[in-house]
């Protein structure tokens, strides 16, 4: 079983957000708490799912959470619409509390750039020690992330020629073909071949980019405010050269990838912010 979030640390977050009640009394989302505690899934699951109806979204969320950490621990395959449902809620413990129980889930069916994804997402929404260890598992299932494997020209080559002998035989053709001059390099063609990128580039979100500092000072105070209360980086005003002449490019946070970029754009969601590189 792979490593994760001990799920049982996150639920203590969550009971502590709402009030205390009797034992098996009160609304259904105090009644499925206490049920959930005690390892009674299927009653946690059919209470949380009726507290998910509520009109009032925080009981919601918390009930959409409660459904799908109860679902999680019956293998049901509805458990991770309920946590991505739970997510998307107001309070952020409970939202981030949602993201790492879905990375798990995806951890553990071999989804592993979506569980590092989801638990990066988790890690700006926690708090304290849950923080803390949302952030090491995001950096260990980043690590994880298989890289893209390309089929190997040798291969490719063997291929072709197998399929073009056949060819030949079938048509009583199998004659041997003349070998041909290997073409001879052309030194200013390695001159001119365009160089990789390298693998170290950084990522960024770029709200804007201005001549003048002060606008760009204003724009960034403006959204410092709204970048803190989603667990993002503090905006920062960075100044780059273009053409010649300053420009003033104001940006929120670095990233190690496009992926984890835009996994904080979609945490923000705020319209009109650019995925680019720090360069």
């Amino acid at each position: 079983m792979p490593r994760c979030l001990n799920i049982a640390a996150f639920l203590l977050v969550l009971v502590g957000l709402g009030c205390e009640t009797t034992k098996k009394v009160g609304t259904p989302l105090d009644r499925s708490r206490e049920y959930y505690e005690d390892g009674d899934m299927d009653d946690a699951f059919v209470l949380a799912s009726e507290a998910a109806s509520s009109s009032d979204a925080a009981t919601a969320q918390r009930g959409q959470l409660v459904a799908g950490l109860s679902a999680m621990d019956m293998g049901r395959p509805d458990a991770e619409s309920w946590l991505l449902k739970a997510s998307n809620g107001p309070d952020r413990e409970s939202a981030g509390t949602a993201l790492a129980s879905m990375a798990t889930i995806q951890e553990r069916s071999g989804r592993i750039e979506a569980a590092a994804q989801s638990m990066h997402r988790a890690s700006m929404m926690l708090s304290g020690s849950e923080q803390a260890r949302a952030r090491s598992e995001a950096q260990r299932l980043a690590k994880a992330v298989p890289s893209k494997s390309k089929p190997s020209s040798d291969a490719a080559q063997a291929s072709s020629l197998g399929s073009r002998s056949g060819a030949q035989k079938a048509a009583g053709t199998n004659k041997p073909e003349a070998p041909k001059k290997a073409a001879k390099a052309d030194p200013a063609s390695k001159a001119q071949a365009p160089l990789a990128k390298p693998s170290s580039e950084k990522w960024t979100l770029q709200a804007g980019a201005f001549e003048s500092k002060k606008k760009a000072d204003v724009l960034a105070a403006e959204l410092e405010k709204e970048t803190d209360a989603r667990g993002l980086p503090v905006p920062e005003v960075v100044t780059v050269k273009v053409r010649g002449k300053p420009m003033y490019r104001v940006q929120v946070g670095v990233y190690d990838s496009r992926e984890l970029a835009k996994a904080a754009l979609e945490t923000w969601g705020r319209k009109g912010i650019l995925l680019g590189t720090t360069d």
